[in-house]
């Protein structure tokens, strides 16, 4: 299937995520999101939450932080 817009093929990964998809990702007009897991319980993964990618990249670098606390990480942010 070839994009509405472009006339550029869709990659089918897409169009297994999204079998009505009419565009391809680049003339896509939906803001991509990003998906973290959730842990519910002691073990267990039941939960998933849906944040922008501003905020993805932001808990990207929260997760990925060096030192003893978030006293830390805002020192560095401050550096930056």
């Amino acid at each position: 299937m070839n994009c509405i817009r472009c006339k550029k093929p869709i990659v089918e990964a897409r169009l297994k995520a999204l079998p009505a998809t009419k565009t391809c990702v680049a003339c896509s007009s939906v803001e991509r999101v990003a998906g973290f897991a959730l842990i519910t319980g002691k073990t267990e993964y039941s939960a998933l939450q849906i944040v922008s990618q501003q905020e993805a990249q932001r808990l990207s670098k929260m997760q990925a932080r060096k030192g003893t606390g978030a006293s830390a990480y805002i020192t560095k942010e401050k550096r930056n």
